[in-house]
């Protein structure tokens, strides 16, 4: 099966992909333009993606396939 261009990582640009410190213990965190959050490796805090881009899944039916149900 074929993936949607949105999430499809070839189609994706440098930026897609970015670092932030972890609010409450400054740790680097990586995250995908496409992650909702991320669990810091150090504090192990819930961390929300400041640069969620759902993309075509804003619109998309399928979305709940890329996301998970609750995350769309």
């Amino acid at each position: 099966m074929a993936q949607c261009p949105g999430q499809d990582m070839r189609y994706w640009q440098y930026k897609d992909i970015f670092e932030i410190e972890c609010p409450f213990c400054l740790t680097k965190i990586e995250f995908f333009k496409d992650d909702v959050f991320r669990v810091c490796p150090q504090c192990k805090q819930k961390i929300p993606n400041p640069k969620l881009n759902k993309g075509c899944a804003e619109h998309c039916p399928y979305a709940d396939r890329c996301f998970g149900q609750d995350q769309t």
